[in-house]
């Protein structure tokens, strides 16, 4: 994926953060080749905290400064997922083309076709269609809406996980408890990463969405508005409309692979962000229960 569009990391690091970072980081490295396994981990998960303190504080260049250097040690106490992803080379274009068996195409195949229809027709329409909700819309119900919230769980921490293996940090994440979902609030879901702050100005300058008075805005609402701004960034990038379907299609088709081999880690982050855990425990679970096989 074309994950360096817009990101500007800084060059110099502040002297006194990288005597901190720096210092603990050849700590670890001089202590991981003394101490067993269970030692590394804990020491992986140490400095992961620091990763999460320097988060809340709005230091996102820092953390991501100190994920690099984790990167460097040796496992279990180093990063050996972040920025690891094998991506499907550029000439590849289509689920047939994969080094894959005629079962795991098969599979593939559907789910492939599903998100480029569902990305050409949001992008096709206008952010100002969905003015069409009524009020009918709020009386879904409660399973429907329980299948929904599941739904977005998976799709978020899918974004997570993707991300993470493609060298993208996260720096929040956020989606609506169940407990409000039953009583019929705005359901509301990201993951936000470090870079990709422009990607704010860019929703910014989208048309405002007014619906009726006191009418939720549907999940269908939030899809429209990330691929209206995916449409925006395109053209940004003044792709030719060639060029941004393959450019989407060879997206789609890395994001497909690395869930594929990832699943089991992709179930077990679920259940982390579920539980609202830090970033940092979120990456200690992708860490644990990646296939590095696969990577």
């Amino acid at each position: 994926m074309n994950l360096s569009v817009g990101v500007a990391i800084a060059r110099e690091i502040p002297l006194d953060f990288r005597r901190e970072t720096g210092g603990a980081i050849a700590v670890a490295t001089k202590r991981v080749s003394e101490d067993g396994d269970g030692c590394g981990v804990r020491r992986r998960r140490a400095s992961l905290r620091m990763v999460d303190r320097q988060l809340a504080k709005g230091n996102f260049k820092l953390a991501l400064s100190l994920v690099k250097q984790l990167q460097r040690l040796p496992p279990p106490a180093g990063l050996r997922g972040f920025a690891a992803a094998r991506q499907v080379p550029r000439r590849v274009l289509s689920v047939e083309e994969l080094d894959f068996s005629v079962t795991e195409k098969s599979a593939l195949q559907s789910l492939h076709d599903s998100i480029l229809d569902s990305i050409k027709i949001s992008l096709q329409s206008s952010p100002l269609d969905e003015i069409s909700v009524t009020c009918k819309d709020n009386d879904l119900n409660l399973e429907d809406d329980i299948i929904q919230h599941k739904q977005v769980v998976q799709h978020e921490a899918g974004h997570f996980l993707v991300g993470y293996v493609l060298g993208v940090l996260p720096k929040t994440y956020k989606f609506s408890i169940m407990e409000d979902v039953k009583q019929d609030k705005v359901v509301d879901a990201s993951v936000k990463f470090v870079g990709f702050e422009f990607l704010r100005e860019l929703e910014d300058e989208l048309p405002s969405k007014k619906t009726l008075h006191d009418v939720k805005p549907s999940h269908r609402d939030n899809k429209r508005k990330l691929s209206s701004t995916l449409g925006m960034v395109l053209k940004w990038l003044q792709f030719t409309e060639d060029e941004a379907d393959a450019l989407i299609r060879w997206s789609v088709l890395n994001t497909l692979v690395i869930l594929h081999h990832h699943s089991e880690a992709r179930l077990a982050l679920v259940e982390a962000m579920t539980r609202g855990r830090s970033i940092g425990n979120c990456i200690d679970v992708i860490e644990t229960t990646l296939n590095y096989q696969d990577v």
